[in-house]
């Protein structure tokens, strides 16, 4: 009997966990998707008024920026920096594929990240910077209707998390 009731705490507990861990990366989606709002804010600024190339506005985020965005603008600054016959349409993409990997990031959010980096090479310094404000505003347009839905997952993952583990031990008692 002592064994069941040790098993079935696990199980809750465990299950509990679960649900947490879940509410918890709901909520570094939306810090992910504000400190991402404000990388490309300082990408912009660095592109308008700090008169800098791509390669060094990309490496001045990234010693500004926290992970994972610091490895991202890294290695777009380092592949940049090559002369490969690479365009940064494709390092970006790369980038965006290998360095972003562990981010919160949605696939929508990925998209809007792929379209920046398709436009940001090939245009010019004003269009450049249209596109930046154009990510933004679509991130901010993300962001709000996170932060709207936040509570609402946050609670349903950690209610989850703890039925389930209450579900699974009235199962198997």
């Amino acid at each position: 009997m002592t064994l069941k009731i040790i098993g079935a705490v696990c199980i809750i507990i465990s299950c509990t966990a679960i649900g947490f861990s879940l509410s918890y990366r709901v909520h570094g989606r939306y810090r992910e998707l504000t400190e991402l709002k404000k990388i490309l804010y300082l990408l912009s600024g660095e592109i308008k008024f700090g008169s800098s190339t791509l390669e060094e506005a990309f490496q001045t985020v990234a010693e500004r920026s926290g992970p994972p965005y610091d490895g991202f603008f890294s290695y777009l600054s380092e592949e940049m920096q090559k002369r490969n016959s690479v365009t940064l349409a494709e390092i970006w993409r790369s980038g965006l594929e290998t360095k972003l990997k562990a981010a919160r990031l949605s696939k929508g959010d990925r998209e809007i990240l792929l379209h920046v980096g398709n436009d940001m090479g090939c245009l010019d310094k004003e269009t450049q910077l249209k596109t930046l404000a154009l990510a933004g505003e679509q991130l901010e347009d993300v962001r709000k209707s996170l932060y709207i839905e936040l509570p609402k997952k946050m609670k349903l993952y950690n209610y989850l998390g703890i039925l389930a583990g209450v579900f699974l031990t009235i199962l198997l008692i």
